[in-house]
């Protein structure tokens, strides 16, 4: 009789541990998830922003946006020596599609017709930042200075366009170029081994 309860108490604590446990594992599946997809859609932006502003640099250098956009354009060439070392540490393999190639292309390309406003810019990035405020704390800890980088460069982007709306081109770029300049790429870069 005792050996019954013992059994059956035993079985009673395994299956409350295992119930326990999946809302767990479920959540963490879930959030394992999310952090690959914001992280992915994050990694395309850069390619996108990074092809997009090589292009405008170069088409508006004569306009008054010119220095605003070289700026930027400066910020994605830093954005991808860190992206690329950090992808291999946290071992992910990323490959940026055609689609978002196209995009990065098309997007510089609009140049020749338009000049993406102060405005515009802020509309577009604004929204963002929250996105990348969640990947950042979806993020391993170890890693916390690669996502920290992220969100803050991202809020360069936007007091910079900010400040480009309220002051001029010229002081937008100063904003953008000032981020740059503080940036120190072996600190932030995600290497092998980071504890």
């Amino acid at each position: 009789m005792r050996s019954v309860f013992l059994t059956r108490l035993m079985l009673l604590i395994a299956i409350t541990i295992m119930v326990m446990t999946m809302p767990i594992n479920a959540a963490e599946s879930e959030d394992q998830s999310l952090y690959l997809k914001l992280l992915k859609y994050e990694y395309d932006n850069r390619t996108f922003a990074y092809l997009g502003m090589e292009k405008a640099a170069h088409v508006l250098k004569d306009e008054p946006a010119g220095v605003f956009y070289q700026a930027y354009y400066d910020l994605e060439v830093v954005n991808q020596q860190i992206y690329t070392r950090s992808a291999i540490a946290l071992n992910f393999d990323y490959k940026p599609s055609w689609f978002t190639k196209f995009r990065g292309h098309a997007g510089g390309f609009a140049a020749y017709f338009i000049t993406f406003s102060p405005e515009s810019l802020i509309k577009i990035i604004a929204p963002y930042i929250p996105k990348l405020e969640q990947l950042r704390d979806l993020a391993d800890p170890r890693y916390q200075s690669f996502f920290a980088y992220i969100v803050a460069q991202e809020k360069a982007q936007l007091e910079a366009s900010q400040i480009a709306k309220a002051e001029g081109w010229e002081q937008g770029a100063k904003v953008l170029r000032a981020f740059v300049d503080s940036i120190d790429v072996d600190k932030i870069t995600v290497m092998h081994g980071d504890n």
